[in-house]
């Protein structure tokens, strides 16, 4: 045992003397320049660098009223300070740490297939196969990383968001064991590989992959804070009102900038003393010339073209990237699908139904989840059906007609939870501390688990595993009438689970403001479903669901 203590401690250090290298490496080189977006949001980039132009020509510019440049009178006003971070000997380019986490990746899963075989061949008494090791460590980080890169999950942006990296690490893991165990089987391999240890290897993948997410978001974030990790330097130039939702945060997280210095044009109703526009923009540039600042992001209104078109004219006299951010009535079309035909391109505001193939995936994994849960959870149905019968009187399931796909009309089921079955024209809605719940009802209700015969329905194909809620058919008449676009809901078939859920939006909707978030959140995942965005939402669900907000 003395030589394996030995042989993990040399495998460690040299794990942690290539994670190093790769840093040095990598800080050394040119930093990739990105200007990806945060979230759903874009940018527009109005002008690039030399040998590089792009966008559309000075005459070209959102549609909206015209208003002069010169009209706007004040001083120029700096705000924001100087955000530029504490200087380390050696800065990380904000672009680079894609790279620096997708080589990490490939590090650990090949350290950890070579350290389970290599104990193994320990146990057994068998010659270490280095070759053997490296090979399905290299063929399981290649599947993981490619997967990763193309779902953009080394975005910087997207690794700070920790929830949804550690579900798709667990997706993307998955895949990669199967690629592997596919290779294994096409290369007629499996009597040369120890099925043990290769399922040792994946067990632990499933541990570790999921944890580097939560080490790559706090590395990222302190060193951010601290300075080692920078963006490139930019300058904003805009109105007050469009500058005031834009954070430092938004700047580093969203656009890969490290915010030097904020230039506000004075208000159209700003005292004459407060000085003019063209100084605000005259110092902008003389700043910008000064500091070396390596790009500018515009921050106005967008039907104001006149002032766009004078900003953008001035601004050719620097040799350096400018990007023109949506404003606040451009934004939510932003967040749609884009659709390129030719050389135009349209907002998918509302998209077509699932395709053939697209059902097909769905409804398979639908199959595929329901089948595997009511196999599984049999012994749960029965015990709850008994704790229901022994708890109050009452049938053990409850019934209730709700609207699906389409707006036809299906029967749902659930485990009674209360001690009414209202199915009418009016129906209130549960709360906290609900005297119709009963004591069985309200464990049941704040684990979720009232929702479990509802795999039913969806092996009928009423349902499916991920969908909007569906709601009782006389809330549905009254919200369809409160909030705009609720009837979209019908456009897929109703779900156990859905988007709206997994953020956090399950249970009571005492105010109509709650319901038009959990609707907004619909519509968005009705918007941009994919069969990858599924399985998401499931293996979030098993985490929302013990969060005890349901009554």
């Amino acid at each position: 045992m003395p030589i394996i203590t030995k042989i993990c401690f040399t495998i460690s250090h040299s794990l942690k003397d290539i994670l190093q290298w790769v840093v040095c490496l990598i800080s050394t080189n040119t930093r990739l320049r990105t200007s990806g977006p945060r979230g759903n949001s874009c940018v527009i980039e109005i002008l690039t660098k030399p040998g590089a132009w792009r966008g559309p020509t000075p005459s070209d510019g959102p549609p909206g009223g015209r208003m002069s440049l010169s009209a706007n009178e004040g001083r120029a006003s700096v705000a924001a300070g100087d955000l530029a971070g504490r200087q380390t000997a050696s800065r990380i380019g904000y672009g680079t740490t894609a790279l620096m986490f997708a080589a990490a990746d490939v590090v650990a899963i090949v350290g950890i297939n070579l350290l389970v075989s290599f104990l193994f061949s320990e146990i057994i008494d068998e010659a270490f196969d280095l070759a053997r090791g490296l090979g399905i460590g290299i063929a399981a980080s290649v599947a993981f990383v490619l997967t990763t890169q193309a779902r953009g999950l080394y975005k910087p942006w997207q690794v700070t968001r920790v929830s949804d990296e550690v579900s798709a690490a667990v997706v993307n893991w998955t895949f990669a064991v199967l690629f592997v165990g596919t290779m294994i089987f096409c290369l007629k391999v499996g009597n040369e590989t120890s099925r043990l240890a290769t399922g040792t290897f994946a067990a632990i993948g499933f541990v570790v992959i999921p944890s580097l997410r939560w080490i790559y978001a706090l590395w990222l974030r302190r060193s951010i804070a601290a300075g080692a990790v920078t963006g490139r330097s930019a300058i904003i130039i805009g109105d007050e009102k469009e500058l005031a939702k834009l954070t430092a945060d938004d700047m580093i997280f969203g656009l890969g900038l490290s915010e030097r210095r904020r230039f506000v044009f004075p208000a159209d109703d700003a005292p004459r003393g407060q000085g003019s526009a063209p100084d605000t923009l005259k110092s902008a540039l003389q700043f910008a010339r000064q500091q070396k600042v390596e790009e500018i992001v515009l921050a106005l209104p967008w039907n104001d073209r006149a002032r766009l078109d004078e900003v953008r004219a001035r601004l050719r006299a620097l040799p350096i990237p400018v990007k023109l951010l949506p404003d606040a009535s451009i934004s939510p079309l932003l967040n749609a699908p884009r659709v390129e035909f030719g050389n135009s391109v349209a907002i998918e505001v509302q998209r077509a139904p699932l395709s053939r193939l697209e059902l097909t995936q769905k409804r398979a994994l639908d199959i595929a989840v329901s089948t595997l849960a009511l196999t599984v959870l049999l012994p749960l149905f029965a015990t709850i059906a008994l704790l229901i019968k022994f708890d109050s009187k009452g049938p053990v399931i409850f019934r209730q007609r709700r609207n699906g796909f389409g707006g036809r009309e299906f029967t749902i089921f659930k485990f009674r939870s209360m001690t009414v079955m209202e199915d009418g024209a009016q129906i209130a809605q549960a709360q906290k501390n609900d005297k119709r719940v009963t004591r069985i009802g309200r464990v049941l209700r704040a684990t979720s688990l009232d929702e479990l015969p509802q795999v039913v329905n969806v092996l009928l194909g009423h349902m499916s595993i991920v969908g909007p809620r569906p709601h009782a058919i006389a809330h549905d008449d009254a919200y369809s009438k409160l909030i705009s676009g609720y009837a979209f809901r019908h456009h897929v078939k109703p779900g156990i689970t859905g988007w709206a859920q997994v953020m956090g939006l399950r249970g009571e909707t005492a105010k109509l403001e709650l319901m038009e978030r959990r609707i907004e959140m619909d519509l968005w995942y009705i918007n941009n479903w994919s069969i990858w965005l599924d399985i998401t939402i499931i293996l979030k669900t098993f985490i929302e669901v013990m969060r005890k907000q349901a009554y």
